[in-house]
């Protein structure tokens, strides 16, 4: 399996041969039920933490639009686990571009959220940046451009950038929740 060549959703496919049909590429997931199990688990998680952390960020439509995007694209991954790419392309990759979508722009939306007053302001840069690069990454993904990353690793720019900022998030809630 290569990082660079190969896409993520690969990963959850649920049968052993070429894939896209007709293709000379096999794609084998011995995991997948474990993949898209985890899909499911980390759809449901982003929207259940968007609900859950709104009170970090200023009252407002920018955070009610981030929340309700991030909860949308927690949605998106939830269906790229249950619909796997070999088994409903169109929902799946409806769900992806959701994901992809919704999520990063829910990045840019948070981060212009962070209350003012806030000793957090390498949050708010990471949060709009992060948010950003994955909506420019999302761009070149769709239209083929991988910058030398491979298709594969264009993809995992445009969706790490969510997992990435949700870890980062839950740390600056948390350390805010602990001194203050």
């Amino acid at each position: 399996f290569s990082l660079k060549t190969r896409f993520i959703s690969d990963l959850g496919n649920t049968a052993c041969g070429p894939y896209p049909n007709p293709s000379s590429v096999i794609v084998c997931s011995p995991w997948h039920a474990v993949m898209n199990a985890s899909f499911i688990v980390v759809g449901i998680t982003m929207a259940a933490g968007a609900i859950l952390a709104r009170g970090a960020f200023k009252t407002g439509w920018r955070r009610s639009l981030a929340v309700a995007l991030f909860v949308s694209a927690g949605v998106g991954v939830l269906m790229v686990g249950v619909y796997p790419e070999n088994e409903n392309i169109t929902i799946h990759s409806i769900g992806a571009g959701i994901n992809f979508i919704g999520g990063n722009t829910a990045l840019v939306l948070f981060g212009l959220a962070v209350p003012s007053t806030s000793s957090r302001p390498h949050f708010i840069w990471f949060s709009i940046m992060a948010g950003t690069l994955g909506l420019i990454s999302t761009a070149l993904f769709v239209t083929r451009h991988d910058l030398g990353l491979g298709p594969g690793g264009i993809e995992r720019l445009a969706a790490y950038t969510t997992t990435t900022w949700q870890i980062v998030a839950g740390l600056v809630v948390l350390r805010q929740r602990e001194s203050g």
